[in-house]
């Protein structure tokens, strides 16, 4: 085979006979200059070299040669495959043209056909065409009729929803429809009493709760009847010219308890039910306390309810003579369940012979029953000196814990160890200074109680005590104050409420002034919440008040303004609501009622202020939740310009805002489904259910 390069003829034989030719040329060359081997010799090399060049060349000529070779063979084999395919063509070309030749052939007579037969229906088909146009023309118009009835249709679906909707929401609201009578006598005259009758629907709109029959609230659609003054007198403590000094009063079970004078026995423990039979003395301590001295005062002044016990203070008698320390009496609410705990300090103190600065005790609170899960358990934890009448030796004024009993009293840690009353050797009595921890304002949460107590060495700071454990000591939280100076001062009375895991109150860490703290009961997580009054001023955090998860109260924010804030418990979370002023906080459990700036009266759900009650001529004296409802005293002065006691019952809403007595009323206290104040030093009560004010 001959192989076209670079357009020259060369065939493998010849190419190889050239090669031979120039190596006998070499040779003979190299025998015809013998006679100059040198010359000779670089010759031969050289051409030895060609050679080697040549050989090379001609290895890659082959190369390039088999390379072309086997292209050319593709290319053949691609130009065969192409062929055959344009031969395949070719065939299919020439059927499809006869095809088109007979199908042409048959189109043209079908034509013919067609052509004759239009000629001869020309009008039948104009007549079909005609009636097709019509039909089309009405499948329009119907087709837009159906569209416009289907929006009709539509419309008219949404209007029966609607209706239904509305019947549904009228027959509810029919079944709901409620009226409500009840007696109030307030404002009439006693042989016309007047009923007041509420009428609106139980649907649970506002505060009130659907289907349970009383209306509260938005529920109420009008209201009939406008008494709005107590009268009637059922009963009365004492004589006409005699003060009852009715205080302490605390609910259990449903009564009131509380002290008061009737000009015979002096001041008492007291009960009532809230009728004129119901009422009585409970006992009188003197006569078994001091037989000596039949009409001296019990002089209670701390009286604590649990569950089914009661926890007072009361002056005994030691050794035949009056004892002016007060000791702890426990009682279930009769004479006979009326008894001394514990004579705690056991030394007869009189003016005469002896120095004391020490009531007895004092700081009660009641660690009630049900918190523990135990029926009847309920605890008081209290301040007391001890002291032994056999010895005289006094120990000093720490924390106690008792159950009503004596095995169940005792004390719970000697915080201020070795700090004792100086001693005396005459047997007349101890020298009483301010020794001892001095316990303070204790809170429970749970098993464990807190409260500010002075170890002598840190100030006066918060402690704790784990009540569940018989002798578990007393733990210091923290220094919050660092060193020896007060976190808090012993003549100050915190506030201690607890939300979520944490308890709040006020202290003063020496840099900030006194501000918002809170601690989970450990060092660590005692923690100044904010400083509401930059610096070193006091923001005076009080009022503490919980709202589900959110925490109330008024402080400064500046030395000259005090303002309302609430707080998540965090410092961002931290911040002023109402800035004109606010105070006697109270909350229905869960929205927030205040006193604004001079007889403005305030509601926040968390969101909105909402005003509804207004006389910058008043002062807002008290307020306190019942219910759903808020009660609060207005101090006014009448025409003649003598001051008055207005009291308001609010559902929560300006129109649904009403006074419903007027006098001089105070201590507004609740125990069971009953309001307890006093009027003119005489006890009174109000029950929103029957609506009757009676006064004892």
């Amino acid at each position: 085979m001959i192989i076209s390069f670079f357009e020259v003829d060369v065939s493998m034989s010849d190419l190889k006979a050239m090669v031979l030719v120039m190596i006998m040329l070499t040779s003979v060359l190299a025998g015809c200059t013998s006679s100059d081997t040198t010359g000779l010799e670089q010759q031969i090399i050289d051409l030895q070299e060609s050679n080697d060049n040549l050989t090379a060349e001609l290895e890659s000529l082959e190369d390039n040669i088999n390379l072309m070779n086997s292209i050319s063979l593709e290319l053949q084999e691609s130009l065969s495959s192409a062929n055959d395919t344009l031969n395949s063509i070719n065939i299919q070309l020439s059927l499809k043209e006869e095809s088109i030749s007979n199908l042409t052939s048959q189109r043209d007579s079908l034509q013919n056909d067609l052509d004759e037969a239009i000629e001869s229906n020309s009008s039948t088909i104009s007549s079909l065409e005609s009636q097709l146009e019509l039909l089309n023309l009405q499948i329009t118009e119907l087709s837009s009729e159906i569209s416009d009835l289907n929006d009709q249709l539509e419309s008219k679906e949404d209007e029966v929803t609607t209706l239904t909707n509305s019947l549904d929401a009228l027959s509810d609201s029919m079944s709901k429809l409620t009226y409500q009578i009840f007696t109030d006598t307030q404002g009439c005259s006693l042989d016309n009493p007047t009923p007041k009758m509420r009428v609106g629907f139980d649907d649970g709109d506002g505060p009130g709760i659907p289907d349970d029959g009383i209306l509260q609230g938005s529920e109420v659609s009008m209201i009939f009847g406008d008494c709005s003054e107590a009268i009637g007198q059922v009963a009365n403590i004492g004589s006409a010219n005699n003060n009852p000094r009715i205080s302490n009063m605390v609910e259990m079970g449903g009564n009131l308890y509380f002290t008061a004078d009737d000009g015979v026995h002096g001041n008492e423990l007291w009960k009532t039910d809230g009728t004129v039979g119901g009422t009585s003395m409970v006992i009188d301590l003197s006569p078994p306390m001091c037989p000596t001295c039949p009409n001296m005062d019990s002089d209670i002044v701390e009286l604590v309810a649990g569950d089914s016990k009661l926890f007072f203070s009361s002056p005994v008698q030691n050794a035949g003579v009056p004892d002016f320390t007060r000791e702890l009496f426990v009682s279930d609410g009769t004479a006979s369940g009326t008894q001394l705990v514990m004579d705690i300090f056991d030394c007869p103190l009189t003016s005469g012979d002896i120095t004391f600065d020490y009531d007895g005790v004092n700081s009660l609170t009641v660690l009630p029953g049900s918190t523990f899960g135990t029926a009847g358990g309920d605890r008081v934890v209290f301040s007391a000196f001890h002291c032994s009448l056999t010895n005289y030796v006094c120990f000093g004024e720490e924390p106690w814990i008792s159950d009503g009993t004596l095995s169940g009293t005792r004390s719970l840690a000697d915080i201020r160890v070795g700090d004792t009353p100086m001693n005396t050797q005459d047997g007349q009595g101890v020298l009483i200074d301010d020794v001892g921890s001095q316990p303070r304002f204790f809170f429970q949460s749970g098993d464990m109680v807190y409260f500010f107590a002075d170890d002598n060495n840190s100030g006066r700071e918060l402690w704790k005590i784990d009540t569940s454990r018989a002798s578990s000591g007393a733990t210091l939280v923290k220094d919050i104050n660092p060193g020896s100076d007060d976190s808090i001062h012993l003549f100050y009375d915190p506030e201690f409420v607890q939300m979520n895991y944490d308890i709040y109150f006020a202290a003063d860490n020496g840099v900030n002034g006194e501000e918002l703290w809170k601690t989970n009961g450990f060092g660590l997580g005692t923690t100044m919440v904010k400083d509401i009054n930059p610096g070193s001023s006091y923001g005076y955090p009080s009022q503490l008040t919980v709202v589900g998860s959110m925490l109330y109260f008024q402080g400064f924010s500046s030395n000259t303004t005090i303002e309302l804030f609430q707080s998540d418990g965090t410092s961002d979370g931290t911040s002023s609501i109402y800035a004109n002023g606010s105070y006697l906080l109270t909350t229905n459990g869960y929205e927030l009622y205040y006193a604004g700036d001079n007889g403005h009266v305030w509601k926040y759900d968390g969101v909105t202020n909402d005003l509804i009650y207004s006389n910058e001529d008043e002062i807002i004296a008290d307020m306190v939740a019942f219910g759903n409802n808020v009660y609060f005293s207005v101090m006014s002065f009448e025409v003649s310009g003598e001051l008055i006691t207005i009291l308001y019952e609010t559902e929560g809403y300006a129109d649904l805002t009403f006074s419903i007595l007027e006098g001089d009323l105070e201590d507004f206290t609740v125990a069971g489904d009953t309001l307890f104040y006093t009027n003119q030093n005489k006890l009174n009560y109000y029950s929103p259910n029957s609506g009757a004010f009676i006064t004892v």
